[in-house]
């Protein structure tokens, strides 16, 4: 009864029904047979779809993508199975406990509880959604950009490793789950656009890769911007896949072979005030999978402050190149300089996951705009991994148009990639029970 209500409400929201496509029957010329056959059968469809709510989320299978948009509330973690299982740990952020601005404690709950640290509750997530795996191992992890939601800081944090490094975010995740090779914007020498010897996020993580490469073997490598050879599958080449490396450091995949632009102008020629932010060097992928794609963006911005240069713009170029996709990982968490016209009429995302962890995510203009048929005509679902209440009072007229509020957000896409589901699970708990289940889409 709660499913059929579901149903109903999701059709009334243009949420993508679920259906399926029967042939005809030999035997049933009649109309009202034919009408309750198919009645029958897509009750069962449904039933059967039904099933999944409140049961644990079923494993990965050989030839799937799934995306998990793993939620701690303490920034950003996406765990990647590709179809033939090599896997991909984009993020794992761990923020400082105290905010920079007001040196106070943000006092936002760690998910499921407080009782373990970010990094450790991302690596159990692995963990168990690599269950398939004899010894669960990550592939590739990519930091898209050194801020301590998207790779945690040490600051505050008594935690230590016996090698001489704090575990927080992708170091504590390391220390519980083997990491293969790690891809970063500032490898080997950490200085675009300025050297980041001083800050202790950065050189903790170093601590961090020299122990790792030198007693576990660790291979490290420097995003590059335009490539797809950087992040393959190891195991099958038989499956449509590709990740495209957009962007980094204000260089630009041009759309044409693995060639790039330049972003930014010459450092030399600019005031150390009009430098590129972390933000604007995010690393920049996308997905391809069949008929599937799907972008991530870090946290480029692409609506500037007042006197601002314009190329501090960087979604509107890079959106020239992307096109449009099926799911997009929404710019810095929905925050008022992201997701800018340009960006969402050239993407056009059927669904957009927003990494929310702050009351600040998302804006209320980012999430309007998001909305808005002005920029694309045609549904949307957006997802929330973690809406605080302050944001909920800010968004407050929104809220009925959200998919979700919280939890985990798992996509899952079909073998050949024509096809996908949105689950979204618990996370209060390990459970990974399924709360929720769109599409197919």
């Amino acid at each position: 009864m709660i499913y059929a209500q579901y149903i109903r409400h999701s059709a009334s929201l243009g949420r993508p029904r679920l259906h399926s496509t029967f042939p005809a029957v030999v035997g049933c010329e009649q109309p009202s047979a034919r009408l309750a056959l198919l009645l029958v059968l897509c009750l069962f469809s449904l039933c059967s779809l039904a099933q999944q709510i409140g049961k644990p989320l079923p494993k990965w299978k050989e030839g799937g993508l799934d995306i998990h948009h793993i939620n701690t509330g303490q920034g950003s973690a996406t765990l990647l199975v590709f179809p033939d299982g090599t896997t991909l740990l984009v993020d794992a952020g761990a923020i400082n406990s105290r905010d920079w601005r007001t040196n106070k404690p943000r006092n936002i709950p760690t998910k499921p509880s407080n009782e373990r640290q970010a990094g450790e509750w991302i690596a159990r997530y692995v963990q168990k959604a690599l269950a398939h795996q004899t010894s669960p191992a990550i592939d590739y992890a990519l930091i898209s950009h050194f801020h301590d939601d998207h790779m945690g800081t040490p600051l505050n944090v008594a935690k230590q490793s016996s090698a001489g490094y704090t575990l927080a975010g992708i170091t504590e995740v390391g220390e519980l789950i083997p990491i293969r090779k790690i891809i970063d914007r500032g490898w080997p020498d950490y200085s675009y656009p300025t050297p980041m010897t001083a800050d202790s996020m950065v050189s903790n993580y170093r601590r961090f890769l020299q122990w790792q490469q030198q007693h576990k073997g660790m291979a490290i490598e420097r995003f590059r911007a335009g490539s797809n050879d950087q992040l393959v599958l190891l195991k099958s080449k038989k499956y449509p896949f590709e990740v495209r490396n957009i962007a980094v450091n204000g260089e630009m995949w041009t759309g044409s072979g693995n060639q790039t632009t330049p972003l930014f102008p010459p450092l030399s020629s600019l005031k150390s005030a009009d430098f590129p932010n972390e933000n604007m060097c995010s690393a920049v992928f996308q997905i391809r999978y069949g008929k599937f794609d799907y972008f991530s963006g870090g946290d480029l911005q692409g609506v500037i402050r007042f006197g601002a240069p314009a190329w501090h713009d960087v979604e509107t170029p890079i959106a020239q190149v992307v096109g449009p996709v099926a799911v997009q990982l929404v710019d810095h968490h929905g925050y008022p300089d992201s997701q800018n016209g340009t960006l969402l009429t050239r993407l056009q995302p059927r669904v957009m996951v927003v990494p929310s962890w702050a009351s600040s995510h998302p804006g209320k203009d980012v999430l309007e705009r998001m909305f808005s048929e002005e920029y694309y005509k045609g549904p949307r679902d957006v997802f929330m991994t973690n809406l605080l209440p302050e944001a909920k009072t800010a968004i407050a007229d929104l809220l009925p148009r959200l998919q979700s509020e919280g939890g985990h957000v798992v996509i899952r896409v079909e073998k050949g990639g024509k096809k996908y589901q949105i689950m979204v699970l618990d996370d209060t708990a390990e459970s990974f029970r399924v709360k929720a289940v769109y599409g197919p889409y």
